[in-house]
């Protein structure tokens, strides 16, 4: 009876302890480092990005007589889940300015190199004052030395001793770390209120390069010396702002070892996404012996910090096969104890050392909760359970609406249409592969979508409201389903290229030259064995072809296959 009686008791327990646990692993009270609000479970701080992207080592300072922290980074913002981008991004670090409750007073990109010693940014031929003006318009120097960089190394020697002897401030700055392929280093000098340079080439040197490493804060860049006699006679000045580096207790955020004994950072569940199956790596007795290959997918983290816990998904984290290390490549970085306070900003960042970027990447600060509403940043009228539901590429577009211009889906699994997406009225690229088998007149909402890609798909049919799309200028339907020319795309005059590669059409309609616009035509991999005769005028058109069309039709089409007229294509 006792036995009994304890089995009735335990049973509730047991019950009890396994939705406790489940409760705090569901997947829907871990937040994304995609989202705009991520709330500590007291919901008193939150960690709000300040650089997103692929980060590259950031440096994180904090200036005690303005009370503010400046961060910067490399960094790369382009992705497997992104467009790819024609334009290439200008060369240069991503700068953040914050205040001492972490709120961006500026942000912006520049090649000029940063310093630590007096708060500027130095370049060539211009600098940027931010601490004393605070804009990052630039300057001119009053005046260049050595702009040509034909000094002789005694004539160089000389003029740094005259400007030495003259100068309030003098510094020496690395001018390769702007990417400058002609400048090798400079020396700024402050004379009675104007800022004057002594540039050295990078092939004619006048300064000696010296590399130095501190991993704790993330310090990699070379430092430049004169090339004169006596040398360290003639230093530079001291930093003429106080600008304290933040530190980190872990310099290899890319091995983290699941044993439970990191103090930040805790895996509570690992989901595996992609795994490259079982690998053989020894043979016993001429028997193979098999092990787990690597794989990758999103980990569930427990963040702890200053007394606060937040729970976080990490996108495309790998893990190595056999044994609990992972490719975290989460870390913290803090002022250092003997200038911390209650009140000072600690910095979380997401970073990688291999693999594709991922969603999520970036810096982020810990700072005072803004909402207590931790769905605050998605659409007010759908709730967090069907806002997660979405692809996740969808769901980052929501956050931001009115500033998307650019979607791309990958949902095999995702058999119809998503009404979300009409939500992104400023949308001019879409890129999808889904299992879809239409595409609805819905598409029509999108009124200035420029170019549409939706291959890979199960598309049979396409309803007749795509005519209104009258900005549409590109259409790739590579890879569907479709069993004939789908004729409602000869309304779209303003159509330059269209791809129906790879579909079971046997025919291109005897109209098609009402497209007057359409230069590019992929008819790969169809059924297609003949043109229409209408085609023979369409002198701007390139025809893409895989059947070796080009040797079979008649001399009066053969401009068709001129691929030379493909070179427009990039020329924007």
């Amino acid at each position: 009876m006792i036995k009994l009686t304890s089995l009735y008791i335990l049973i509730p327990v047991f019950i009890l302890g396994f939705f406790l646990i489940s409760r705090a692993q569901s997947p829907l009270k871990y937040t994304f480092l995609f989202r705009n609000v991520i709330l500590s479970q007291s919901k008193n701080y939150e960690l709000t990005p300040i650089l997103r992207g692929r980060i590259y080592y950031p440096r994180y300072f904090y200036i005690p007589s303005l009370k503010q922290y400046i961060v910067y980074s490399d960094l790369d913002e382009t992705g497997p889940f992104k467009i790819h981008e024609m334009k290439s991004k200008p060369w240069g670090k991503a700068y953040v300015l914050l205040d001492d409750q972490g709120n961006n007073l500026i942000t912006f990109e520049t090649p000029l190199r940063f310093s630590y010693r007096s708060g500027c940014f130095y370049g060539a031929s211009t600098y940027i004052p931010l601490l004393e003006t605070g804009i990052s318009d630039s300057l001119p120097y009053h005046q260049i030395h050595n702009a040509k960089l034909n000094l002789s190394a005694g004539e160089f020697e000389k003029l740094f001793l005259e400007l030495y002897a003259g100068s309030e401030y003098i510094e020496f700055i690395n001018l390769r770390a702007s990417n400058d392929n002609i400048h090798q280093a400079g020396i700024i000098f402050k004379r009675q209120g104007k800022v004057e340079i002594l540039l050295s080439g990078l092939r004619d040197s006048r300064m000696i390069c010296y590399f130095q490493e501190n991993r704790k804060i993330n310090n990699f860049d070379d430092y430049y010396l004169p090339d004169i006699q006596n040398k360290n006679n003639y230093p530079q000045s001291a930093p003429s702002i106080e600008m304290v580096p933040l530190v980190t207790n872990n310099t290899n955020p890319f091995v983290y070892w699941r044993t439970g004994l990191n103090q930040h950072f805790r895996i509570k569940k690992f989901s595996k996404e992609y795994s490259s199956g079982w690998q053989g790596i020894v043979k016993v007795g001429g028997i193979p012996v098999y092990v787990p290959g690597e794989s990758s997918g999103t980990a569930y983290v427990n963040f702890n910090i200053q007394g606060e816990r937040f729970k976080i998904k990490i996108l495309s984290v790998e893990k190595a096969p056999f044994i609990p290390a992972y490719n975290l490549g989460l870390r913290t970085f803090e002022l250092p104890e003997k200038f911390r306070t209650q009140q000072s900003l600690a910095f979380m960042e997401s970073a990688q050392n291999c693999g594709d970027n991922r969603m999520g990447g970036g810096v982020f600060v810990m700072r005072p909760a803004t909402t207590t509403n931790p769905s605050a940043d998605i659409p007010e009228d759908m709730s967090e359970k069907t806002f997660s539901a979405l692809p996740l590429t969808l769901q980052a577009a929501l956050l931001d609406p009115e500033h998307t211009t650019t979607l791309k889906i990958y949902a095999k699994n995702c058999t119809q249409w998503l009404p979300e997406i009409e939500r992104l009225k400023n949308l001019t690229h879409l890129e999808m592969t889904t299992g879809m088998t239409e595409i609805p007149d819905a598409i029509s909402t999108l009124t200035k979508l420029q170019s549409l890609s939706i291959e890979y798909s199960n598309v049979q049919k396409i309803f007749p409201a795509i005519t209104e799309l009258k900005e549409l200028k590109t259409l790739n339907l590579f890879s569907n389903k479709l069993t004939e020319f789908p004729r409602m795309l000869l309304e779209l005059e303003q159509l330059e290229r269209l791809n129906i590669g790879a579909n079971k059409i046997s025919a291109l309609p005897e109209d098609i030259n009402r497209l007057i616009n359409l230069n590019y035509l992929s008819i790969t991999l169809t059924d297609i064995t003949s043109l229409p005769e209408v085609m023979a005028g369409m002198n701007n058109l390139y025809l893409d072809d895989s059947q070796g069309m080009k040797d079979k039709v008649q001399p009066e089409y053969k401009h068709l296959f001129d691929y030379r007229k493909i070179k427009s294509i990039y020329d924007e």
